[in-house]
């Protein structure tokens, strides 16, 4: 162990900056009465993404993108005018491939991968306005890789595996099913008419139905590999195909003749679509949209920017003005098609989000995620302030130094993966990377500044805690640590840091030596997610894996446990966060899809919250309460973050 002479120093600031935090606690001028909640939180605002996705579609009147993430398992709709996330519908245990709107704009449907032991269909209808699953339409089991709505809205037909099935949407019964084609149905598309149906299939062929009687009319060959992407011409008199040869192709719906092919794309064909007023748009992994004229075959503009990876998706609005497209790089694109112009990007975090944290003030609100990344937010309303780069592995913890100024993170991978053991500091107000830490062997798992402001401390997986200077970057000490650090906090009196492992130990280690002070086991245990000490020291409170009373309470001062709360019946809780006047304690999980809040004092549940918090693979992974006790932060693993008003 490496001792610095300047650590007693240091010691004595910590303890006196923490007498302060105290005192705004003691005085309660925030606390809230820890009884029942007349009702449920309110949502203030949600941000964040998709952890990738691969269909996009937009309502009628052009005010709402709707996307779809095979990733993540939900839809996401965005307010078109600012890129604002409205709502996340927690959509199918299968992951959403495929998306279409209907007509009137009030519903959307999702095709999805089928999930052994779910007890779910792979297509789905969600209203629109409140999220609310209307329907599940009962056909064959298996993929649903492409849906689409007749014109009318009254039809849905779905692609599933080699055949294409046809609903009614009022009442989910299957009407008709298409078979002919020999491989997995990609994509399917309605005649204007609504009499006709394309789909193209992985046998490199397209087919033209018949509807009425299920009767194949054209079989259209010429793409040399799979036929991922078709459109009927808003005159229903031809079609286009797109396909994983880079190519796309336009026919004659009469006759099945081949009018011409499109080259120019360097990568598969994601998506096409006509717009109403004629042009054809094709999206494709090369990372471009290309416009052109299908009268001539004539390229009239190609639609790219440095960010975008690969489209998979593609949709006009009704008038033709406006473009949105969509891929696997988790973020959607909105383009003016007058000049190109690439107008919004719609998306924050692109992976799950490890740790939230409120600014000193509550006025801002940090997220830090497996994208690279850290956000600072605006906590009132959810504009994102700041983006946070320099990294080049993912963010695993964040800290606000006590002034605010400045915002620390530790990242690295687990060996042999790491990539970027340092710890970053960044500058809050401008987004600047002050200065990197050396860091952790393996990476840094946590991170800490101390309340004297120039303090950094870290603890990685190579067993140890370390010190450094905030504004030189130096390492001022050394001490011992838990081999698989994953959550750590500094005791309010400023002497120790708990840290946890993953095993369920909470070690208590004084800072001025490293000496192990206590240990604090879970009677029980199956695995510890998470940790919270209350601001007066006095309680710790764990997240458990397991189901059912999985949060527990722990005195700190014997070790000894308080009590047992009933915790999350229906999966493993992930988070825990006590309020700052320490009446409340929050705790977040997984498969129970909620939020819940309990009173300290009894041990009882005050009240739950279910808007936004995600579900199966996508869990609540952090909670932070607001310094001014009237709100309280979420991260989900499906990059979104939330902020709710407590009740």
């Amino acid at each position: 162990m490496m001792t610095s002479p300047t650590r007693p120093a240091t010691i004595a600031a910590r303890s006196l900056s923490r007498a302060g935090v105290r005192f705004v606690a003691a005085i309660g001028l925030f606390a809230i009465a820890a009884a029942a909640f007349a009702g449920p939180p309110d949502l203030v605002w949600s941000g964040g993404g998709h952890t990738g996705f691969n269909a996009t579609a937009v309502t009628p009147d052009g005010q709402t993108l709707v996307t779809g993430s095979a990733y993540d398992e939900t839809i996401k709709l965005w307010r078109t005018s600012d890129a604002t996330l409205i709502r996340t519908i927690n959509a199918t245990y299968g992951g959403v491939v495929a998306l279409a709107v209907s007509p009137d704009g009030q519903f959307v449907a999702s095709g999805a991968y089928p999930v052994f032991g779910a007890d779910e269909e792979t297509v789905k209808l969600f209203r629109i306005s409140d999220g609310t699953l209307v329907r599940e339409f009962h056909g064959t089991l298996t993929d649903a890789f492409a849906v689409a709505f007749s014109p009318d809205g009254t039809q849905l037909a779905a692609a599933k595996q080699y055949e294409i099935e046809i609903f009614r949407v009022s009442d989910g019964a299957l009407l008709r099913t298409l078979t002919g084609h020999t491989f997995n149905v990609l994509s399917v598309a309605w005649s204007p008419n609504g009499q006709l149906v394309i789909s193209g299939s992985g046998d490199k062929t397209a087919r033209i139905w018949r509807v009425s009687d299920g009767q194949t009319l054209r079989t259209l060959t010429g793409h040399t590999s799979f036929v991922s992407a078709v459109a009927f011409a808003p005159t229903g008199k031809a079609v286009a195909t797109g396909s994983f040869d880079s190519t796309v192709k336009l026919w004659t719906v009469a006759t099945g003749a081949l009018q011409r092919t499109l080259t120019g794309h360097a990568e598969l064909i994601g998506s096409v679509a006509f717009s109403r007023t004629g042009q054809l748009a094709s999206g494709s992994w090369d990372g471009t949209v290309k416009l052109w004229n299908p009268a001539s075959g004539a390229l009239l503009r190609t639609l790219s920017d440095p960010s975008i990876t690969n489209v998979d998706d593609v949709a006009w609005t009704r008038d033709g003005r406006t473009l949105y497209a969509g891929g696997l790089d988790s973020h959607a694109h909105k383009w003016r098609i007058q000049d190109g112009a690439l107008l919004l990007g719609f998306g924050h975090h692109t992976a799950p989000v490890t740790a939230v944290v409120y600014s000193p003030d509550g006025t801002t609100f940090a997220s830090a995620a497996k994208d690279l990344s850290a956000k600072i937010w605006q906590a009132s309303n959810g504009t994102e302030l700041q983006a946070l780069t320099g990294p080049l592995d993912v963010l695993n913890g964040i800290a606000y130094s006590p002034d605010g100024l400045v915002l620390a993170a530790a990242c690295g991978s687990p060996p042999p993966d790491t990539r970027d053991p340092r710890v970053f500091l960044w500058d809050t107000t401008t987004g600047d990377v002050l200065r990197t830490l050396a860091g952790h062997e393996g990476g840094s798992t946590v991170v800490q500044i101390e309340p004297d402001g120039q303090t950094v401390v870290s603890a990685g997986r190579d067993g140890t805690i370390k010190f450094w200077d905030l504004e030189t970057g130096g390492l001022l000490d050394t001490i011992s640590g838990p081999a698989d650090p994953m959550r750590a906090h500094i005791t309010p009196d400023g002497q120790s840091i708990a840290i946890a492992d993953s095993a369920g130990r909470i070690e208590f280690r004084r800072l001025s030596d490293g000496a192990l002070v206590k240990t604090i086991t879970s009677p029980q245990s199956n695995g510890l997610a998470d940790f919270a000490l209350s601001n007066d020291g006095r309680l710790l409170a764990t997240a458990e894996n397991g189901y059912g009373n999985n949060i527990k309470l722990f005195n700190v001062a014997t070790g000894g446990l308080v009590r047992t709360l009933a915790g999350h019946a229906d999966g493993f809780a992930q988070s825990v966060a006590f309020s700052i006047d320490g009446s409340i304690l929050a705790s977040g999980s997984s498969y129970s899809r909620e939020i819940i809040l309990w009173g300290v004092a009894t041990g009882q549940e005050l009240n739950r919250y279910d808007q936004e918090t995600g579900w199966g693979l996508d869990p609540t992974s952090s909670i932070a309460f607001s310094p001014l006790g009237t709100t309280f932060g979420y991260a989900r693993n499906d990059a979104t973050v939330g902020v709710a008003n407590l009740p």
